[in-house]
């Protein structure tokens, strides 16, 4: 089971336990009232009584926390949950925990190494490669050809210059 950060807890806001929470999701269903998260560090689940918006962040009362006192507990700590409880992507897509740790070969059969890392540009993600050698490979349709989530792989066509020192 992995568990994927979804939030963070910012900082208290007001005397009744009501939290400012910084949202890493992009699923907008994520923080509505009755999800529940794991807080770091701790047992149990917190679960959302209400969400607000609010300036660059939302505004979230958790069950169960009902003074400041209680929500000053919740500061700087992230939000998490399981990789069960993540939707499918959309058809054609893949979530990030998903990629990383794939083994990456070319369509000739030569083994690259292993995804370690992903990164967004302004018009792709680069997924960072590391084997023998460190290999920046664009998150391309035109590059990526195969991922087989069941067998831990990834295929690519390289470009030409992609993987020459």
């Amino acid at each position: 089971m992995l568990l994927i950060v979804t939030g963070k807890v910012i900082k208290p806001h007001g005397l009744h336990g009501w939290v400012k929470v910084f949202p890493l999701s992009e699923n907008p269903k994520r923080f509505r009232a009755g999800n529940s998260f794991i807080l770091e560090g701790c047992e149990g689940r917190l679960i959302i009584e209400e969400t607000r918006p609010g300036k660059g962040c939302l505004l979230v009362k958790f069950s169960g926390v009902d003074r400041r006192e209680d929500a000053e507990i919740l500061k700087g700590r992230e939000l998490w949950i399981t990789d069960e409880e993540m939707e499918p992507p959309p058809p054609g897509c893949w979530w990030e925990h998903q990629l990383l740790g794939l083994r990456v070969s070319t369509i000739e059969g030569r083994l690259l190494g292993e995804v370690v890392e992903i990164f967004p540009t302004g018009s792709n993600d680069v997924l960072v490669v590391k084997g023998e050698k460190e290999f920046l490979i664009p998150f391309t349709r035109e590059v990526v050809r195969e991922i087989e989530l069941e067998r831990g792989s990834m295929t690519i066509t390289p470009v030409p210059g992609l993987l020459e020192d």
